[in-house]
């Protein structure tokens, strides 16, 4: 099979050859800002130069709502979107250009190991981790700050808030878990560190399970971009384009599910088990302070109270504990404690009555 036809079933047509001094340009941006961000990897800026600038990119026709920009591994080759100017071509070549950095092949030249996506024959395992946390190096490369967006009637704050903003996110939570610098070293030195990390603090089928649902998220956003674009189609009946529509809703309730989902087993696993290895005060002072910075990462919805509700029964464990440790006072006054006891209740109430209404 041609490259060629590879690339039309992802409905990429190649138009031209980028030119050679915007290619010199692409090479010289994204090796100067991932040099800078990235110092402690063992880049050095002439060598991701060199191996830049030898990548074949092209000006390329993309479908709406794809990628402004396309690796193929194949032909180690870069794919454009037509039209972008010069500084677009520079921003979005740096997402592009790690993965250049991640290939692993066999000795017959098989992708083995993309970044933190592993393949065994024709199927992958975590493409959707690997591209959001590609995603999350190129915005600290690009210096992006954190945002707060909303997206399937889900609140929440990513570094990305135009290209996999969820699970952008989500893969941030993972983060939280082990720290972002192995994150890092193993997206582009596709390496295993961090998987193995994550595994031993959350456990394998806790790391597995995230995996999964993140492809899923991939999977059902890329099926909305293709019938959304079905719907641009001139000539589509009524009644068609009454279900398409229908299929898009459904669609996008299944992703916020599935986010939900995701985010609470990544709280659960990972508290629980800290949990279990407090024997100080230090260690549960210190998870405290974890457990009350993670609201920075979560995202939310309306009456959606499992994190407040988490968080109160974990810091009421953590009092007992810390009587137990410490064999003093609480670790939070009980007035406190019986405050937000008192907040959620009445957070419980108005769900009661907004249902009562609704049925």
């Amino acid at each position: 099979m041609s490259i060629e036809t590879d690339l039309r079933k992802d409905g990429i047509k190649i138009i031209e050859p980028l030119d050679n001094s915007s290619v010199i340009s692409v090479a010289q941006f994204a090796s100067q800002k991932l040099f800078e961000t990235f110092p402690n990897f063992g880049f050095t800026y002439e060598n991701l130069f060199e191996s830049f600038s030898n990548v074949p990119m092209y000006i390329a026709s993309i479908p709406n709502g794809m990628s402004e920009a396309s690796y193929f591994y194949k032909n180690s080759s870069i794919y454009f979107r037509d039209g972008m100017g010069l500084n677009d071509l520079q921003k979005y070549s740096i997402h592009e250009l790690i993965h250049h950095l991640q290939v692993i092949t066999d000795s017959k030249g098989k992708l083995t190991q993309l970044g933190l996506c592993e393949f065994k024959g024709s199927k992958s395992f975590g493409a959707a981790l690997n591209e959001a946390a590609v995603q999350i190096m190129a915005s600290n490369a690009l210096n992006q700050t954190f945002e707060n967006v909303e997206y399937y009637g889900l609140s929440f704050s990513t570094i990305s808030p135009n290209l996999y903003p969820l699970i952008c996110n989500l893969v941030m939570q993972m983060a939280y878990v082990t720290g972002e610098n192995i994150l890092f070293d193993s997206t582009i030195n596709s390496s295993n560190s961090f998987k193995n990390k994550f595994i031993a603090i959350c456990g394998k089928n806790t790391f597995n399970s995230i995996v999964v649902n993140l492809d899923k998220i991939l999977h059902i956003e890329e099926n909305i971009i293709k019938l959304n674009n079905i719907l641009q189609t001139k000539d589509l009946s009524i009644v068609k384009a009454t279900g398409i529509t229908e299929k898009i809703t459904n669609s996008k309730k299944e992703i916020k599910n599935i986010y939900l989902e995701t985010q609470e087993l990544i709280i659960t696993s990972y508290f629980n088990t800290s949990y279990s290895a407090l024997f100080t005060s230090t260690d549960i002072e210190n998870f405290r302070k974890s457990l009350y910075n993670y609201q920075e990462l979560i995202g939310s919805t309306a009456n959606y109270y499992f994190y407040n509700d988490f968080y109160i029964k974990m810091m009421e464990k953590i009092d007992r504990k810390f009587e137990e440790v410490s064999g003093s006072t609480y670790l939070i006054p009980k007035k406190t404690n019986r405050i937000l006891q008192i907040i959620n209740h009445i957070k419980k109430l108005i769900l009661q009555k907004e249902f009562e209404k609704e049925n």
